[in-house]
């Protein structure tokens, strides 16, 4: 999924820009794609 909005990154704490790709961790927050800690899911 692609950032909508502005925000950080819990996991590297550097800044998430609108239009990044973002995943949810295994902690339910939003992360970068190469900082989430789970598999991406495929449809």
């Amino acid at each position: 999924m692609k950032a909508r909005f502005n925000g950080k990154c819990v996991e590297c704490g550097d800044v998430i820009k609108t239009g990044k790709e973002i995943l949810k961790n295994s902690k339910d927050q939003w992360v970068h794609k190469a900082c989430c800690d789970l598999e991406e899911e495929l449809p």
